[in-house]
Formats: structure tokens, C-alpha cells, sequence
């Protein structure tokens, strides 16, 4: 049994960020995103996993898991976790010291508090493979090797609007003339009406982008801007959370009048958690954490909960 519940623990904390062994605390992952050291590399973003004593209600990620794996009632897979909770403590008391499967490993001290040690060799999926980065200055790179980039830049530019160009004049081909009635001659000139506006406006100006940037090979170009990919995940700032939806209204309640006026609940896997704010990027949302817990000690076990979006 202690090794199921241990490994639920291992595989739902990544995805999670928290989650909560009821009746004993919470296992929460904080996480710190990447930043630039003093010789300009990008470190990998850190993270550490910690133990709460204090987070004993039930959030009910193990208790649903067990009845999605093992198709049992949620009563039963309750029951099962309240007999592990009850084994696992006396194990403690004990001075035994009890691992948590590749997480870490729970002790007692001399005043029977409850300790988790971390295994620093736990790798997290999301960072499996991440090195850090090592970024050159610009300064540090040989014109020479600009200058040849710039040139290959502005061959397959020229190249393009030539086939452009080419295949224009095959579209509109020569001038068609056409006889009426009155054996007066009209003349279809897609040419002088079609090509002339187009040469003109989209391809002329192509061309004399290419002639100004052949005319500044002294300078660098400007990056272009990267498009923002559409998030697939929306994260939340959990800060509380109820299984019956008028408790958790009533929790909210209190949150509005005392603290955060602007908290909401969202509803997810028969639980409804309470988050003051929500992010589609995760660096910004796990910033955003790390400045909260500093600012509110309040709501130091607060916690990352990310979900699928539509």
C-alpha cells in the first residue's frame, strides 16, 4: 500500500505542483523560473519540493486517482489512504525513517515534528534534459561572418521577387485584342492594368527593401519579433479550496471581505479551489508566486494549479 500511495504522490506532484496525503500535510513544488548570471548564461529554472504539516485537508487528487486506477469507490480509495496515514505515522513515532518513494524521505526530530528531506537527485518532467545556456555578444562574432550572412540574406531575397516577378508576367501574358460588332478593335491589356499596380506597389516596394538593406551592410539587422504561441494550459494562484461548493462560497466570502475582493473559485476534479489570479505563461505565473508568499506569509502555502484549457 505505502509504495501506490507513494508513487501517486511521485507521478501527480509534477502536474499538480501540490498535493495533499489527507490528515498528514501537503507536498508542494516551488518553483523559480530562469535567470541570467554574471557571465551572460541562461541558467535552467530551479525548483524545490517541501513538506507542510499544515495542509491536512483533503484536495482529493489521490483520492481520485486511485478510483480512476484502480476502479474502486471513492469511499473505498478514502479508507485506503485514512489506513496508510494511520501506518505511516506510527512508522515515525517509531523513529523510523520512511521514504517517499524518488521525492524524498520523512522523519521525526527529537521534538516529534514531522521532517522531509528532499532528494536532490529527483529530475522534473518539465525540466528533464535543460543545460545552461551560454549566449555569445555580438560584439564577439566576426563581421566577416555578418557580412557573409547578410549577402546570403539578400541573394534568396532578389531570388524571390525575380520569381515573383516571373511568374506574374506568365498569369497575366500579352494583350488580347478583341473585335466588337462595329469591327472596332478593344484591347484587353492585363498588363498595363494588373502589372502596373502590382510592380508598383507590392513588388517595387519589396524591391527597394532589398536595395536599402544591400545599401547598409554596416548595419545589423533588427530581430524579428517572435509570435506568441497560444497557451494550452491556463495556471492559477490556489490560496484555498472546499469539496462541497457552498463551503468553499463561504470560504470566499471571508477571502473578500478580509483580503482579496478579486478572488474566484474554479471547479475541478469534484473540488472547488479559490485563486486570487491566473496566468497563460508559467514563468509569469510561478514570478507571480514567489513575489505572493513573500508579500503574504498569510498565504505561504500558497500553489500552482495548472489546467487544460478547452
Amino acid at each position: 500500500m505505502e509504495k501506490s500511495i507513494f508513487q501517486y504522490l511521485e507521478f501527480l506532484l509534477p502536474i499538480h505542483n501540490c498535493v495533499i496525503i489527507p490528515e498528514f500535510g501537503g507536498f508542494i513544488i516551488n518553483m523559480k523560473p530562469s535567470k541570467f548570471d554574471t557571465d551572460s548564461n541562461i541558467n535552467q529554472p530551479e525548483y524545490s519540493i517541501v513538506f507542510n504539516p499544515e495542509l491536512k485537508h483533503d484536495d482529493g487528487l489521490i483520492a481520485s486517482y486511485i478510483v480512476k486506477n484502480k476502479g474502486v469507490s471513492y469511499n473505498t480509495a478514502s479508507k485506503e489512504i485514512r489506513s496508510f496515514v494511520k501506518e505511516l505515522v506510527a512508522r515515525l513515532k517509531s523513529g523510523e525513517i520512511v521514504l517517499c518513494g524518488n521525492i524524498g524521505c520523512l522523519s521525526h526530530d527529537q521534538s516529534g515534528n514531522t521532517i522531509f528531506s528532499a532528494n536532490n537527485q529527483f529530475i522534473h518532467p518539465d525540466y528533464y534534459g535543460l543545460e545552461p545556456l551560454k549566449l555569445r555578444q555580438l560584439n564577439s562574432i566576426p563581421r566577416k561572418i555578418i557580412a557573409t550572412n547578410k549577402k546570403s540574406y539578400i541573394r534568396h531575397t532578389i531570388g524571390g521577387v525575380a520569381a515573383a516577378v516571373a511568374a506574374l508576367l506568365l498569369f497575366v501574358g500579352p494583350s488580347i485584342n478583341i473585335k466588337d460588332q462595329t469591327g472596332n478593335v478593344q484591347q484587353a491589356d492585363f498588363l498595363s492594368s494588373i502589372t502596373t499596380s502590382l510592380v508598383s506597389s507590392d513588388i517595387k516596394k519589396k524591391l527597394d527593401q532589398v536595395i536599402n538593406i544591400d545599401s547598409t551592410q554596416n548595419e545589423i539587422e533588427k530581430p524579428l519579433e517572435s509570435v506568441k504561441p497560444i497557451s494550452t494550459r491556463t495556471y492559477y494562484i490556489i490560496i484555498g479550496g472546499e469539496e462541497d461548493e457552498t463551503r468553499a462560497n463561504r470560504l470566499l466570502d471571508k477571502i473578500h471581505a478580509s483580503d482579496f475582493p478579486g478572488a474566484s473559485i474554479i471547479k475541478s476534479q469534484d473540488r472547488y479551489r479559490i485563486y486570487i489570479s491566473s496566468f497563460e505563461d508559467k514563468k509569469e505565473a510561478e514570478s507571480f508566486l514567489d513575489s505572493f508568499r513573500k508579500e503574504h506569509p498569510k498565504y505561504d502555502s500558497a500553489w500552482l494549479f495548472s489546467k487544460r484549457n478547452n
